[in-house]
């Protein structure tokens, strides 16, 4: 029997978001593959550049370069920054107010539009996607303070997301954004930086937000998504029966992780919510207003995108 040896790399934090996805995938490869042994060995920067010693030691920020140069195949990543190094397109998935529900998202991000974005890599990176995961989900405004407005912040400086399209959509919002990456939202509020942040409920605890957090808005302005992606050239190299395995567990493992994610999510907002955190749901007024106050991102945007995405995708 055919041995495929492959290796999958985790660089992002929390850790076991990453990991279960991972396994699954892995799980679920092996349990569909006959004819073929496919082994994958799945390992964090830590362990990685532990056991394998690169001359650049692995981290989350030059990940891509690893699966660029095949030194690993799989991964997962954050759509902002596949966006930001090599598919611009993928920007469309940080506009605000795009997605309605989940049921929405799922329904683009499994169909055609999201398999074009999945494959709308520049060629030079040597990546292609194979299914979107949440790793996080709608976002959310936690704040230090205690208020019951977003208006009582109105003009605050509040930590952004470093996607241009984050950022624009903070401004829309009525605030100044600091652009600051997901695992330093702690250090930009406690800092004094920022009086709060866009994140995701997913990441509030394993990121210590706990310490500072008074007020969470559930503003859902946007989607937080990683992305399974792979090296190109390894793939088209493979069978396409086991290219068809892959893409198969590719899509069971993330449709498995979104709902995880949503899982997490509502968990961690119950037990802040029990530790007397102030949880403020916006009423179906509220949220039109701030879908009103973001349509200059899109009238920003609009020669940005390949025609016809942005339509493709909102429902009006």
């Amino acid at each position: 029997m055919k041995t495929l040896n492959l290796k999958w790399l985790i660089a992002h934090k929390p850790v076991y978001l990453f990991q279960r996805v991972a396994e699954d995938f892995k799980s679920l490869v092996n349990a569909k593959s006959n004819d073929v042994k496919i082994d994958i060995e799945i390992l964090t920067t830590e362990e990685y550049n532990a056991k394998y010693n690169p001359p650049e030691p692995a981290t989350r920020h030059n990940l891509w370069k690893f699966l660029q140069d095949n030194t690993v195949q799989l991964a997962q990543m954050q759509t902002t920054s596949l966006a930001r190094q090599a598919n611009k397109q993928m920007h469309v998935l940080d506009m605000p107010y795009l997605f309605e529900s989940h049921d929405h998202a799922t329904e683009i991000l499994e169909g055609e539009i999201g398999q074009q974005l999945l494959n709308k890599f520049d060629k030079s990176s040597g990546i292609k996607g194979l299914a979107f995961t949440y790793s996080g989900g709608f976002r959310l405004m936690p704040i230090a303070g205690k208020v019951t407005t977003l208006g009582e912040i109105a003009s605050e400086q509040i930590r952004s997301g470093m996607s241009p399209v984050a950022q624009d959509t903070i401004k829309a919002l009525g605030f100044v954004p600091v652009p600051t990456e997901i695992d330093e939202v702690s250090d930009a509020v406690i800092s004094g930086k920022a009086v709060g942040a866009e994140h995701v409920a997913q990441r509030l605890l394993p990121d210590q937000c706990d310490d500072w957090i008074k007020t969470i808005i559930d503003t859902q302005h946007s989607l937080f998504l990683t992305s399974i992606v792979v090296n190109v050239d390894w793939w088209n190299a493979l069978d396409a029966s086991v290219q068809q395995i892959f893409n198969e567990s590719a899509l069971e493992s993330a449709r498995n992780e979104r709902a995880l994610s949503l899982k997490d999510g509502a968990e961690s907002l119950a037990t802040l919510e029990q530790n007397g955190v102030n949880m403020i749901e916006l009423t179906a007024e509220e949220k039109n207003e701030l879908r009103q106050r973001t349509e200059i991102v899109y009238s920003k945007y609009q020669d940005y995108f390949e025609p016809g995405l942005v339509s493709s995708i909102r429902r009006h």
